[in-house]
């Protein structure tokens, strides 16, 4: 499907949480006018947007065993798909959507200290629940942790801020900021909680999709090497399509084929998002960090042979199969 990918800064600004001290958000009234108009004129042809973030906070993960409301806890809190539940310590009734508004929960931040957050609206739409997530700023003034007006998905496990890495220990989940690379590939259709069939002949398995959810959230960054460093920009269009036929190649973008993904970052690279006006830094990027990946004129790179297709992939663990295959333009030439 043909995307023009966004994540949280240019519409939305990027919120930086600490403890006892004011939001600072990275982005004005015109940057965000621009990023809505720009929606709207690209709305008619399904399109969204794409950038560099990997979420829209700082937060990284929400403890399951420290939820509660007014003082009571909430035991067993755990996720159904994106749907919060649990049962209430005081009488044991089932806990779920709505109930958790006002629920504070405990979130720990990228320096593993914690800090409070409140649901203070719960809503569902296409088969996802998103949560409004505040924190007292200061005073008892509570500040969006997305952004003014954002909601979150949240996501079972978390990511390493600085690698993008993905674990989960069962304690905690991430809220994804909508526009973040995060929820983003869950409103793709990328989700852990639901496995699709794959059929080859008459072989058919189970395929866990937090794979291609992995691959994804590397892909929308541009994160080539798989170590956590985006090389894209927002506005920048794409066409991602994947081996299960989630998302579909779109027919005369008049794009070519940029890479193919793994949980792990790019398999290969034909070409890079963005050139600089002299030379090519992310390519050069590619070159000094992860050389091995950069496919160039390799007719293998996005061949009938490469793991994505059923036919050579179907047997490969989803840990090392091609996953998604993205195609971009080539002739963008970055202003920066």
């Amino acid at each position: 499907m043909f995307h023009r990918g966004f994540l949280a800064a240019s519409m939305v600004g990027l919120l930086s949480l600490c403890v006892g001290c004011a939001a600072e958000v990275d982005g004005g009234e015109d940057e965000e006018a621009l990023a809505d108009g720009s929606l709207a004129l690209l709305g008619s042809n399904n399109l969204t947007l794409n950038g560099t973030y990997l979420n829209g906070t700082q937060l990284n993960g929400v403890r399951f065993n420290g939820v509660r409301f007014n003082g009571v806890r909430f035991n067993g809190v755990s996720l159904n798909a994106t749907a919060l539940v649990g049962t209430r310590e005081s009488d044991g009734r089932l806990v779920s959507g709505s109930d958790f508004i006002g629920a504070d929960l405990e979130a720990v931040l990228d320096d593993l200290s914690t800090v409070t957050v409140r649901i203070t609206n719960v809503a569902e739409r296409g088969g996802l629940r998103y949560y409004t997530v505040k924190y007292n700023v200061v005073g008892g003034i509570w500040a969006n942790i997305c952004g003014e007006g954002v909601e979150a998905i949240p996501l079972r496990g978390t990511w390493d801020a600085a690698t993008g890495a993905y674990s989960d220990d069962g304690s905690q989940f991430t809220f994804g900021c909508q526009g973040a690379a995060l929820a983003k590939c869950a409103e793709w259709g990328y989700n852990a909680w639901s496995p699709r069939v794959e059929c080859n002949g008459s072989s058919c398995e189970s395929r866990d999709l937090s794979y291609l959810h992995q691959a994804c959230v590397r892909l929308v960054r541009a994160d080539y090497c798989g170590d956590g460093v985006p090389h894209t920009r927002s506005g920048t269009a794409i066409d991602v399509w994947d081996a299960l036929a989630i998302q579909t190649e779109t027919a005369g973008s008049g794009m070519s084929l940029e890479a193919e993904w793994t949980v792990d970052g790019a398999a290969c690279v034909k070409h890079t998002r963005w050139k600089g006006l002299a030379g090519n830094p992310d390519r050069d990027y590619i070159m000094t960090h992860c050389p091995e990946r950069w496919a160039g004129n390799d007719p293998s790179c996005g061949g009938d042979s490469s793991t994505f297709n059923r036919a050579s992939g179907f047997t490969t663990p989803l840990g090392q199969r091609r996953l998604l295959r993205n195609a971009s333009f080539i002739t963008n030439v970055s202003p920066l």
